[in-house]
């Protein structure tokens, strides 16, 4: 005989996958708490989905504040250009330009910092997607977004299927977004500077040319690869509970 003060069982475990060997239990509740349970899901989804939104706004807004100071300046120089010496036009184009590289740096490291914090939204809300199916299993065929937490479910979202299969997908993905955008920019002023660097020390016309391409691929290169690092080392701290190999 069960004691009087003995309450039903509101809820039943479920296991779900917390990565390739290692699983949890999920509870996964019933009747009040499970509106319960949606409610809080919903909210926390709606603030990633918030998140999300904001990045973006801040992302683009940054993106086109650069372009246009950089705009202005150009502008700038063109009605200069026309009343100045060559040399003190090289020399404003340095300092200048140095200017804007500086500037652009502070974009670029921003940006980086969005798409990081965007990803980790978009890994949020495919985790909640996912217990969002486990809730209701006659939902799961409804979503047409991913309900897996890596970060290759995000890049599908994000419409990144075009070149799954290239040799380095992600680099692509990477040159395609703001902060690939932002590198590419900075790469071109860096390759300005040290162009009309070149032109102050007498380089000539086509060293010149030749040594701002050379500095802007490198400049493109070398911060490609550091925007990279910093995005794998900034998801990598969330853990995939719900791999795609794991239903």
């Amino acid at each position: 005989m069960p004691h009087a003060d003995e309450q039903p069982d509101k809820t039943s475990a479920l296991t779900v996958p917390k990565g390739e060997d290692e699983h949890s239990t999920l509870t996964v509740p019933k009747g009040e708490d499970k509106t319960s349970a949606l409610t809080i899901l919903t909210t926390e989804h709606y603030t990633l989905q918030m998140v999300r939104t904001a990045n973006i706004t801040d992302a683009t807004g940054r993106a086109g504040h650069l372009l246009s100071t950089i705009s202005a300046s150009m502008i700038a120089l063109g009605f200069v250009a026309q009343v100045v010496p060559l040399e003190v036009l090289l020399t404003l184009v340095l300092v200048i330009f140095t200017g804007l590289f500086l500037i652009g740096l502070a974009t670029l490291f921003r940006a980086v910092e969005l798409v990081i914090e965007d990803v980790q939204a978009g890994l949020g809300i495919n985790r909640i997607r996912h217990v969002y199916g486990d809730l209701e299993p006659s939902t799961k065929d409804v979503f047409v977004r991913q309900m897996h937490d890596e970060t290759a479910a995000v890049e599908a979202d994000a419409g990144q299927t075009g070149w799954r299969k290239a040799r380095r997908p992600r680099l692509i993905g990477t040159a395609l977004s703001v902060a690939g955008l932002v590198n590419l920019v900075n790469g071109l002023v860096a390759g300005a500077v040290a162009g009309a660097a070149s032109g102050l020390l007498n380089a000539g016309l086509t060293w010149s040319i030749v040594i701002g391409c050379v500095v802007a691929a490198a400049v493109v290169t070398a911060f490609g690869v550091v925007i990279g690092r910093i995005g794998r080392r900034g998801v990598a701290p969330i853990g995939t509970r719900y791999p795609r190999n794991q239903q």
